[in-house]
């Protein structure tokens, strides 16, 4: 019984990570769990032949990929990643779908095919069923008919199909914001809710090509303080699971200077969840002093996009009606770290209207974050609060800027008063 205290121990110290990258891995939940139950079932087997205890979560982690190996090999044929690439020509570019059409119906009927199904959504896995032929094939051959379909391109449709891929410097890197903010009006609805599935995290959805920026206006004066622009540039695999690169530049306005690079992390999107893999931090030149510091999902206190108390799957994107206990004006929640849902609004930011839900997320005792998310699924707007017992204990603020936070809005929440700080604006709202 010692020894099956001592795993159970073990195990329980690095369940979240076990857990984690076996669900990162596989395509469904489900699948996840099965490989879970034989992982456990395997380690505790071969639990009394490993002698240095202190490996046990390289050991058991190396368990767990072989337990996904296995999972692929019986599934695909092949030890594969969970997530299938799919093809991006004309990705964001509907306007451009009849010059690809064009083009595509000039390429070899299996190439065609390829791309067409690809373009439509589909996995590389869902391909190879359909087709009846092996995720590998249909890897291999769509790379074959995406340099084809290149090769068939004039450079104007290349700039054209790849437009927004590519980040251009700019001297102005305003991004179109206006010094001051825009009229936002925010205007309670009478629709019922709506369930929304939303992949806009950080103002950016996580796929190869798309970019973003946000403006953020600062209160009390409501002036443009900051422009970040994030981007995809390319894929990325970490611990064997693939998602996509992010880029952050910002922009300070009142030093006229812009930080490249000033957050990088790793995302992976799926049907379900949004995740991040890892983050990169202190890697811009405004962080010379300080060495490049890189965190992986494989750590325990990795807790970048969470849900709740569930530290394994990462968030939903599916936005369902949470409403929290309201009394006198004051915001009761069981849970930090969710979305508890206030309702739908018509939100109008200078001369463009949106009809969107609205949540908070809030840290315990720290921040609150209020977002408004369009039917599309789409982040419009965040404001941003911070509690009072935060804002006085940061050492950055000037007393000016404390003293002047008391005319700000503010949000009670379990009792503790939280005050807005700024607005964040999307660029897809201007």
């Amino acid at each position: 019984m010692e020894q099956e205290t001592s795993f159970e121990t073990l195990l329980n110290k690095h369940r979240i990570v076990i857990e984690r990258y076996i669900n990162f891995r596989l395509p469904n939940s489900f699948d996840a769990d099965d490989v879970i139950s034989e992982t456990y079932y395997a380690a505790y087997i071969g639990y009394e032949k490993l002698r240095n205890k202190e490996l046990f979560k390289p050991w058991i982690l190396s368990i767990a990929r072989n337990q996904c190996n296995l999972w692929f090999r019986k599934k695909f044929g092949s030890d594969m990643i969970s997530l299938d690439e799919i093809c991006d020509i004309a990705d964001n570019n509907g306007q451009d779908n009849d010059t690809v059409a064009e083009i595509i119906s000039l390429l070899p009927k299996e190439s065609a095919d390829l791309l067409t199904l690809a373009m439509q959504g589909y996995k590389q896995s869902e391909i190879s069923d359909s087709l009846g032929i092996p995720i590998g094939t249909v890897k291999s051959r769509l790379y074959y008919a995406r340099r084809l379909f290149r090769s068939m391109c004039s450079p104007e449709q290349i700039l054209m199909f790849e437009k927004g891929r590519k980040i251009m410097s700019k001297k102005d890197y305003t991004c179109g914001f206006p010094a001051e903010m825009p009229n936002v009006i925010i205007k309670e609805s009478t629709r019922p809710f709506t369930e929304v599935k939303c992949a806009d995290e950080e103002f950016i959805i996580p796929k190869i090509g798309n970019r973003n920026s946000e403006g953020t206006y600062r209160y009390p004066d409501k002036k443009l303080a900051i422009v970040s622009t994030c981007y995809v540039p390319k894929s990325a695999t970490v611990h064997e699971v693939a998602g996509v690169k992010v880029c952050r530049d910002t922009y300070n306005i009142k030093a006229g200077k812009l930080y490249k690079n000033e957050c990088i992390w790793f995302s992976q999107l799926t049907d379900e969840y949004i995740r991040t893999l890892a983050t990169i931090a202190c890697d811009c030149e405004a962080d010379d002093d300080y060495p490049t510091a890189i965190y992986t999902f494989l750590e325990e206190d990795f807790d970048v996009i969470v849900n709740g108390n569930d530290r394994v799957h990462g968030r939903p994107l599916l936005i369902k009606e949470n409403p929290p206990r309201i009394a006198d004006g004051k915001i009761f929640i069981d849970e930090y770290n969710i979305r508890y849902t206030m309702g739908t609004f018509d939100l109008t930011i200078g001369n463009r209207t949106f009809e969107t839900i609205k949540f908070i997320n809030v840290q315990a005792n720290t921040t609150i974050t209020e977002n408004y998310v369009d039917l599309n699924g789409r982040l419009v707007m965040m404001r941003y609060y911070e509690s009072f017992g935060r804002i006085e204990q940061t050492d950055w603020y000037t007393d000016e800027l404390k003293k002047n936070t008391a005319k700000n809005p503010k949000l009670i929440v379990n009792d503790i008063e939280y005050r807005l700080i700024e607005d964040r604006i999307s660029e897809y709202a201007l």
